[in-house]
């Protein structure tokens, strides 16, 4: 379990999975990211393809080098999903990806809440070094909470990030890469002196 200052986040399990694909793609909040009419060219995705991204180990944390899910507890309901990925990334970075459940859930810092969490835990447990968010541009609410959590947008090269064999899969994004925004967390430096 891990503590926010707003939400909680526990591990989720094989048993959650068919709620976050539901939260991600039927919920009131799937029209701020996929399907038409704002994301015509993001379709919803079906459960056949969310899972063969979501691959059983987000659910049961028997990879975490590669990837892990949670879900994000508010007064003890849970109001979202928050993941990382590794298995696509240079060493030393992670990319976030996170949704909630509700609209009634968002505006309120839950979301950034969470983002900050599992980023302090990253950085804590794994040494990550980097994380990564991949918006819509059209997305302004999330690209807003998203620089709360100390995110930036990057003008470096997505092969500084992605690993070769990689990059022709992810490269272009969710949105292709005009209408996607690349944002990087980077934390500090804790070389010893």
């Amino acid at each position: 379990m891990l503590t926010g200052n707003k939400v909680t986040l526990i591990p989720a399990e094989i048993k959650d999975k068919e709620a976050v694909y539901q939260w991600c793609f039927h919920s009131e909040t799937t029209k701020y990211h996929s399907g038409p009419p704002s994301y015509p060219n993001a379709p919803i995705a079906t459960e056949a393809e969310f899972f063969e991204d979501y691959q059983e180990y987000y659910f049961t944390g028997a990879q975490p080098q590669n990837g892990r899910g949670f879900l994000i507890l508010h007064a003890g309901q849970p109001i979202g999903f928050i993941s990382y990925s590794s298995f696509h990334l240079k060493d030393g970075i992670a990319e976030l990806d996170i949704w909630l459940n509700r609209e009634a859930h968002c505006g309120k810092g839950f979301g950034t809440d969470a983002i900050v969490t599992l980023g302090d835990h990253l950085h804590e447990t794994f040494g990550i070094q980097k994380l990564m968010m991949r918006p819509s541009r059209k997305n302004i609410a999330a690209v807003k909470s998203y620089e709360k959590a100390g995110f930036t947008q990057s003008t470096q090269d997505l092969a500084d990030y992605l690993l070769e064999e990689y990059f022709a899969l992810y490269a272009e994004g969710d949105y292709g890469a005009e209408e996607t925004v690349t944002l990087i967390k980077t934390f500090p430096s804790t070389a010893l002196s």
